[in-house]
């Protein structure tokens, strides 16, 4: 399906995708433009679709409370904005810690009565990114963080060009950026969330694997370990191609730096906030015990999707978004059973280990969506297949995706009452 060329210093012909990478930033990025104009394109016509059901809903019914915010009384909100989802769960917290920081001491509360604590479960980098914006004249910490998530974006379009058109050739890396837009769970990427963020991180480094740039391979792995608990898959996946680059004995010095380089955040983070609780162990507890997030080897996501497919429990069969998280979730599978030996190897297991994180975690089934949108591989299988179609197909194809994608993005929240 794929003509990856891998990298090697004794070619003499380079591949227009070589030349191509091997050319500047600007000459890059002016490469790079259509895929990214494009994945801009689509979202706005999504959004613009969830402003609009957003807005009929709360015409219809004004006063309904339409969705739990994540905060730490999980309140019901009633309907004031479309952004206002956008800033929901993880959103509040993410601009809380950009508006003020991690805060005191443990034991102490900020000036909502919210223990300080709380805020070492969500990894800093991403409101650490917001948070210089916050002080520039007009910026609030929620503008602050969606303008981080929007620059992430645009890097990651940019990135996922760049990724597929090394294992398909330009129009391949124009689909996957655009296919990329329009997946059900996309809003996500321009909310006040870690996906976009975490999405450029991983192709960016990924794309350094392919072509063999283990420093900032390492660099990049390393600094997504501030990002989010799941860039354990992308430092798992540089790690192991950084080693076996050591043993092939290709890059020298460099693959083993990049060793030592991928889980310095991650180890980092997680030392530090054990440190502020007093152990690993009552860090742990922190997730499990206030946010219901701990490791089960996948016991919470199965007994939910027997509960769908054999109807063990008429509560969970009944509801639609449950019903479409499943279906989600075994699209995925699907395309990672497809995207096996018709890929580099390390795309098929970064997200093979994803797939593993975000199912073997107990948390609600319709966040399964969100937590696999930086699994950006298996996309390139639809991509592949889009770029042989005719312009016209695509402008009917990825125009109706970008309308789907935007009802889900105003029906999960407005309509279902479930977490973004």
């Amino acid at each position: 399906m794929f003509d990856v060329v891998p990298a090697r210093a004794d070619r003499v012909e380079e591949t227009p995708s070589e030349q191509a990478d091997r050319s500047g930033p600007l000459s890059a990025l002016r490469t790079a433009a259509p895929a990214i104009g494009l994945y801009v394109l689509l979202r706005l016509l999504s959004l613009e679709i969830m402003y609009m059901l957003a807005a009929q809903a709360h015409a219809r019914a004004p006063g309904r409370q339409v969705y739990p915010d994540g905060s730490i009384n999980n309140q019901w909100r009633s309907f004031t904005s479309a952004t206002d989802a956008l800033v929901s769960w993880d959103g509040r917290w993410y601009t809380k810690i950009a508006g003020s920081g991690l805060g005191g001491p443990v034991g102490a509360v900020d000036a909502d009565g919210v223990p300080y604590e709380l805020r070492l479960a969500f990894f800093p980098l991403y409101p650490w990114l917001a948070r210089p914006l916050t002080f520039l004249p007009l910026v609030s910490p929620v503008t602050a963080c969606l303008i981080v998530s929007l620059l992430s974006a645009i890097a990651a379009a940019w990135g996922l060009y760049a990724v597929g058109r090394r294992v398909g050739g330009h129009r391949v890396g124009v689909m996957l950026a655009a296919v990329w837009a329009v997946v059900p769970t996309a809003m996500t990427q321009n909310g006040a969330f870690t996906e976009s963020l975490f999405t450029a991180l991983a192709v960016w480094a990924l794309y350094a694997v392919l072509t063999e740039r283990w420093l900032i391979a390492g660099l990049l792995a390393g600094v997504s370990g501030l990002s989010r608990p799941t860039a354990a898959a992308l430092i798992g996946t540089v790690g192991l191609a950084a080693l076996i680059a050591a043993v092939s004995r290709r890059g020298g010095w460099r693959p083993y730096v990049a060793m030592l380089l991928a889980p310095a955040g991650l180890l980092a983070y997680l030392g530090f906030a054990s440190a502020r609780l007093g152990g690993f162990t009552r860090y742990t507890d922190l997730h499990h015990n206030t946010f219901g997030a701990r490791w089960d080897h996948g016991a919470n996501t199965w007994g939910m999707v027997s509960d769908i497919l054999i109807g063990v429990d008429d509560d969970n069969a009944a509801k639609p978004i449950r019903v479409l998280s499943l279906v989600i979730l075994a699209g995925f599978i699907v395309l990672l059973v497809l995207l096996a030996f018709r890929a580099p190897w390390q795309l098929t297991v970064f997200a093979a280990a994803m797939l593993v994180l975000a199912t073997g975690t107990s948390t609600h089934i319709s966040m399964i969506g969100r937590h696999l949108l930086p699994a950006f591989p298996v996309l390139l299988v639809p991509a592949a297949l889009l770029a042989r179609a005719s312009n016209r197909d695509l402008t009917i194809v990825l125009g109706g995706l970008a309308l789907l994608s935007g009802w889900y993005a105003g029906w999960l929240p407005f309509i279902s009452g479930q977490a973004i």
